[in-house]
């Protein structure tokens, strides 16, 4: 009986030593600039000068003080 509960425990130990260490690792990741990124608040939106669709403002294409949804309606440029 003693052996079953030495295994038992140690194997509890071992799991909870397990989870602490993936919850450190997780908080230390998410110290980056994506975990700040994230907290920073919602990404602009920017609508495309040729079709009017909304984009976030990271994806969208600069041309001529305008924002564009692809290169190519920014090549095309307003119509």
């Amino acid at each position: 009986m003693g052996r079953i509960l030495f295994w038992m425990l140690l194997g509890l130990f071992v799991y909870f030593a397990w989870r602490w260490w993936n919850v450190k690792q997780r908080l230390r990741d998410d110290r980056g600039t994506g975990a700040q990124k994230r907290r920073a608040g919602p990404e602009p939106m920017v609508p495309c000068d040729v079709c009017g669709l909304n984009v976030p403002q990271s994806e969208a294409f600069p041309g001529n003080g305008r924002w564009y949804c692809t290169d190519e309606h920014r090549r095309r440029g307003p119509s």
